[in-house]
């Protein structure tokens, strides 16, 4: 089967739904299927050909002009899929932030974070987190209906995602369905807790709802001689330095910009926790590399944890300052039960969420050209 991938994101990956349609066209490739995969450019006009991780990824051109920037993107989208979309015989469109497109191919698409959650769930103040709610919805939920519309299935990475579909758009009954996300846990080889440093550790996009400035104040009411890693790039990161600086903790506070795939394995390795503090999540791949990796979890109640927090052997704690310092004090003050944690994590990456499970349930999902979706 020939499969054509369609992300909003750039690669090679420096998000988590680029890094997901990398993996997974790895994989499907590796299987036999001829990938090709359609990753957002830096050009205004003209496409750029380039392998990708041994994938074949087409960057279409692309003009950042918001709020109109997704409604340009379509006119080179649409041309390539009129033109027979390369021979495709399935298209893949993972959202969210992907205008109408219409396609003679049959369509699945995988819904990562439905725009009305994702910007709904934004506690910062100010006029950006105001403009993305309104840009959801008045644009973003009309993109994703119509690909939910036109999809022949319909994919959530979590069970979260699932019952924010069904909620607050057209599809239905029974017609999404869960696959989850995964990770390889052979690169990120499990490292015990004896020779760990002091690090605590958060890795993603350095943005709105992500959770970061209470991370930064829970911090500041640690004792000790640890230390804040924000490893990620974004337009919080100012703010976030004068949030550290006013609190007196800059110097235990590293911002370790964006680190690519083996770095973020080494500081997994070598973590004392993984954090993640956010408001919403579809489901952070990071929670898996960490688990894999064998770095004890604190992280709120979103994603996966969403409907039951006892899901994976983590600290889910509330999304406020105190309830991430409880849980960051709780696996401080007890290394052995830290451990113990971890090692219940790593059976759990190794039981359920190898991303040859998520292609097996990809390949099922090919196979079956019924429509179901609204």
């Amino acid at each position: 089967m020939r499969i054509a991938l369609l992300t909003n994101n750039r690669l090679p990956a420096r998000e988590g739904i680029g890094r997901h349609v990398t993996e997974i066209g790895r994989r499907l490739q590796s299987r036999g299927h001829e990938v090709i995969v359609l990753a957002r450019g830096d050009r205004l006009a003209g496409w750029l050909d380039a392998a990708v991780d041994g994938l074949h990824v087409r960057h279409y051109p692309h003009v950042p002009l918001k709020p109109l920037h997704h409604a340009i993107d379509r006119l080179p989208l649409q041309r390539w899929l009129d033109a027979g979309a390369d021979g495709a015989d399935l298209i893949h469109i993972h959202l969210p932030l992907f205008p109408p497109l219409r396609s003679r191919q049959p369509r699945v698409v995988t819904v990562h974070t439905p725009m009305l959650a994702d910007t709904a769930a934004v506690p910062e103040p100010g006029l950006h987190p105001k403009l993305a709610r309104l840009n959801a919805r008045l644009f973003s939920r009309g993109y994703e209906q119509w690909h939910l519309d036109h999809a022949v299935r319909v994919l959530a990475v979590s069970a979260q995602v699932r019952r924010e579909i069904e909620s607050a758009y057209r599809v239905h009954p029974g017609a999404v369905e869960v696959v989850e996300n995964g990770v390889d846990a052979d690169y990120f080889a499990f490292a015990p807790m004896a020779g760990r440093g002091r690090d605590i550790l958060f890795a993603g996009r350095l943005s709105y709802r992500k959770g970061l400035d209470r991370l930064v104040e829970a911090f500041a009411g640690l004792g000790g001689e640890h230390r804040l890693v924000l490893a990620g790039e974004g337009p919080l990161e100012p703010q976030l330095r004068r949030k550290a600086r006013s609190l007196g903790i800059d110097d235990r506070c590293e911002f370790a910009g964006f680190l690519g795939r083996g770095a973020l394995r080494d500081r997994l390795q070598r973590a004392a926790l993984f954090v993640s503090p956010s408001e919403y999540e579809g489901f952070p791949l990071t929670l898996l590399e960490a688990m894999a990796a064998g770095a004890p979890v604190v992280t709120t109640r979103t994603g996966p944890l969403a409907a039951d927090p006892a899901a994976m052997p983590v600290i889910a704690v509330d999304s406020t300052a105190e309830g991430l310092a409880a849980g960051i004090e709780t696996i401080l003050a007890d290394p052995a039960a830290a451990g113990s944690l971890a090692r219940a994590g790593r059976r759990l990456i190794d039981e359920r969420y190898a991303w040859s499970r998520v292609v097996d349930q990809l390949e099922a999902v090919y196979r079956q050209p019924e429509r179901l979706a609204a």
